[in-house]
């Protein structure tokens, strides 16, 4: 699903150099829509979230006799499994490889052993890259200062870019009731809980405003918010849950909101549902954390506030819904203009083409 939602257009961009693309990652509905646009898929067992030492060894041997089957001449990694456990079996194989730091993640949120860990596994997988790019200075200067990438292949680029052309921008309507959405997996991290709060502080105090919810939840999962809780909110007339949505659903989703919210304090590279609502014109309330923060100038096309502070979020929601319809506009203007010239599509197209013929 990665691949298909994220690194479609790309794998279009790499196939006009006039490579072969194939896409290694678990077999699931996308793998099947992968093959049907033309693009071979090769299944790889790999556990998202467990970290059980005989199967991320099975995953990366796995990886590493891809890799001798095919003799790819580049390999493109992204996420924290396939940078890790690929980037040993790409210098296992003798492959040269181009890393993705899609933000820090869970991974460096605390600091312990844990973390440790990780920054040792990073530095072996990391060691013989070609290029590793970063979606955030922050990431960039993590990794730095931790010595666990060399300072002459890091390099920043704007997130994963926005596809201009899929998220075009619609203009705001002028409604009575303000449509706040929040787009993303329902993890704590992502900061749904303060979210919900401060729609709830919202709607009590009268403000004509509504709040929808999108994203995948798992009931089993430590990591999201629980389920009761997220419906005793549900309870309440104004927030709305649209569950897990198709990718080509989100564009119309986005359409009906006049403004998208991600309290996150999750280390983000650069929220790809940030960027695709700016795109589409959408003014933005994000947090003043690692790659959510690139995304909004200050009171131009949004606003930023506290991490883990729901009265603030609902003091910057309150501030939006009573701007005159003028100055909304302004922001959705700016908002767009911003995707334009910084995160656009693109410039991480160019980015990546160039490292790819100038070898």
């Amino acid at each position: 699903v990665y691949v298909y939602k994220f690194r479609i257009n790309l794998i279009r961009e790499i196939e006009k150099l006039g490579y072969k693309v194939i896409v290694l990652s678990p077999n699931d509905e996308y793998s099947v829509k992968l093959k049907s646009l033309g693009i071979e898929h090769h299944h790889i067992n790999m556990s998202q979230y467990g970290m059980n030492p005989i199967r991320e060894l099975k995953t990366m041997y796995e990886i590493y006799r891809a890799f001798k089957k095919y003799k790819p001449v580049y390999s493109l990694h992204y996420t924290i499994k396939p940078n890790i456990f690929g980037g040993i079996a790409a210098r296992l194989a003798d492959v040269k490889v181009i890393n993705n730091i899609a933000g820090a993640g869970k991974a460096f949120s605390n600091n312990g052993l844990f973390q440790q860990f990780i920054q040792s596994l990073y530095k072996i997988g990391l060691k013989t890259s070609k290029r590793v790019f970063f979606q955030n200075f922050d990431d960039m200067n993590l990794f730095l200062d931790n010595n666990i990438v060399k300072k002459e292949v890091a390099y920043r680029i704007p997130g994963s870019g926005v596809d201009l052309s899929k998220y075009e921008f619609i203009p705001l309507k002028d409604t009575e009731i303000i449509s706040f959405l929040f787009i993303g997996r329902l993890l704590k991290e992502k900061g749904i809980e303060y979210f919900l709060e401060a729609a709830k502080n919202v709607i009590e105090t009268g403000c004509k405003a509504k709040f929808y919810i999108v994203g995948e939840h798992e009931k089993d999962n430590n990591d999201y918010i629980e389920f009761e809780f997220l419906d005793s909110y549900l309870k309440l007339e104004g927030i709305y849950y649209y569950g897990t949505v198709s990718p080509d659903d989100m564009p119309k989703i986005i359409e009906d909101s006049t403004c998208v919210v991600l309290p996150s304090y999750y280390r983000e590279g650069v929220p790809r549902s940030l960027l695709e609502s700016a795109s589409m014109g959408r003014p933005i309330i994000t947090t003043e954390n690692v790659g959510c923060k690139e995304v909004v100038d200050e009171g131009k096309n949004g606003y930023k506030c506290e991490v883990k502070n729901s009265k603030c979020l609902e003091d910057k929601m309150k501030q939006f819904i009573n701007l005159p319809f003028e100055e909304k506009i302004k922001m959705s203007e700016y908002s767009r203009n911003k995707m334009e010239n910084e995160f656009a599509e693109k410039i991480v197209f160019d980015t990546y083409i160039k490292e790819l013929v100038n070898d």
